[in-house]
């Protein structure tokens, strides 16, 4: 935070005082989510989310030459290499578990705009599932275009549905004006639900 040069000092800790409040939450939420991030590692038992669900890593070394990665319903059972180094272990852990989630994310997210597509009479020209920072989702109105998140495949089937029919009604609306919440309430009368759902979990959803 900087202040004109000018401007009096007095003004500057007035400022900071009414808006200390604010201040010490952006704060304590930075360090909240350094804290969370760094209890998350790509190592034996540790959680990881799926569909709304923490799943652990069952991690065992075998003499192999590469990283596999298989999910059971129950758990991630990853086999290592037994001479690879702990931290080129974890960063390969790490790309074998995104690339997982990145191929349920296209399986699962593309099956379900489909579904709702359909349902609300909207018509994609394109749908891509890709990386995004700070959005779940986007839309191109113009060229009629959805781009999800792949990270969105962390949240539950309801959290996913929301985020899909948001952007589809964007197709139709392009603000977020009451006509388009409208839209959105037509399709799933509880929303308000999700999105808060997607607010408390935020920390959640974030890898390390």
């Amino acid at each position: 935070m900087s202040a004109p040069f000018r401007l009096a000092q007095e003004s500057i800790e007035s400022f900071v005082k009414k808006k200390s409040g604010w201040i010490q939450k952006k704060v304590s939420h930075a360090q909240q989510s350094y804290a969370t991030l760094k209890q998350k590692k790509f190592e034996h038992d540790h959680e990881f989310l799926f569909l709304g669900e923490k799943y652990k890593l069952q991690v065992t070394e075998k003499e192999i030459k590469h990283v596999n990665v298989d999910f059971n319903q129950n758990q991630w059972n990853i086999e290592v290499p037994l001479t690879m180094p702990l931290r080129e272990r974890e960063n390969e852990i790490k790309m074998k578990l995104v690339q997982w989630y990145r191929r349920e994310a296209q399986e699962i997210l593309g099956s379900r705009v489909f579904q709702y597509a359909r349902g609300m009479g909207v018509d994609p020209k394109e749908v891509a599932i890709r990386t995004q920072k700070r959005m779940w989702g986007n839309c191109d109105y113009r060229k009629q275009r959805i781009h999800l998140n792949w990270q969105v495949i962390f949240c539950p089937l309801r959290v996913i549905d929301y985020v899909i029919v948001h952007e589809l009604c964007h197709l139709t609306v392009p603000n977020h004006s009451k006509r388009f919440w409208k839209h959105v309430q037509k399709v799933l009368p509880d929303f308000k639900e999700e999105r808060k759902w997607l607010r408390e979990h935020s920390l959640e959803l974030i890898l390390p």
